[in-house]
């Protein structure tokens, strides 16, 4: 498995999956299942919350750990077909509206087309699917500068106005 930041840098990969806490000694840098987390959540401080990862699908409900979310070290949403635009939506929700600042990571069936979308919406890392060579990734991560739309990101300079009226263009 390969494992890129938004930047297009392979990312040394720390984070063990695991479906339930039962199969693993410690917490330290694991991937839970949702309803695993959803397990063990309340039993959890924020120190040991931030060593440990959840994976999320689309019929995951994120809400129902939200107050946790912030402290969580990593979330990753798993995209069920590269159609299915749900997780774009989850990651600017995790983002914006509960605060997530930890490795926010897409995985599952993605296009190198979508990378550029991705780290918009505020992913850090993208797990690179097999079928697609990683050079196609980072051609599209840095194919654009420029943007129109406000996103979750910085890495991309926002055209503050294009629409100018005809006065402001005729005086010029």
């Amino acid at each position: 498995m390969t494992v890129i930041n938004i930047r297009g840098e392979n990312v040394d990969q720390t984070w063990r999956d695991v479906e339930v806490a039962e199969e693993t000694r410690s917490l330290d840098s694991v991937i839970l299942s949702f309803a695993s987390l959803k397990e063990h959540i309340e039993t959890l401080d924020q120190k040991s919350l931030s060593r440990i990862g959840v994976r999320l699908t689309v019929n995951d409900e994120i809400g129902e750990i939200a107050d946790h979310a912030r402290h969580i070290g990593l979330i990753d949403l798993v995209f069920p077909n590269f159609k299915d635009g749900r997780p774009f939506s989850t990651a600017v929700t995790v983002r914006r509206d509960y605060g997530f600042s930890g490795d926010l990571r897409a995985s599952g069936d993605i296009l190198p087309d979508q990378a550029l979308f991705l780290a918009r919406c505020g992913f850090s890392t993208i797990v690179v699917p097999v079928q697609f060579p990683v050079k196609q990734f980072k051609t599209s991560l840095g194919a654009y500068t420029i943007a129109y739309q406000a996103a979750v990101d910085s890495n991309v300079s926002q055209v503050r106005d294009l629409r100018r009226s005809a006065v402001e263009v005729v005086a010029e």
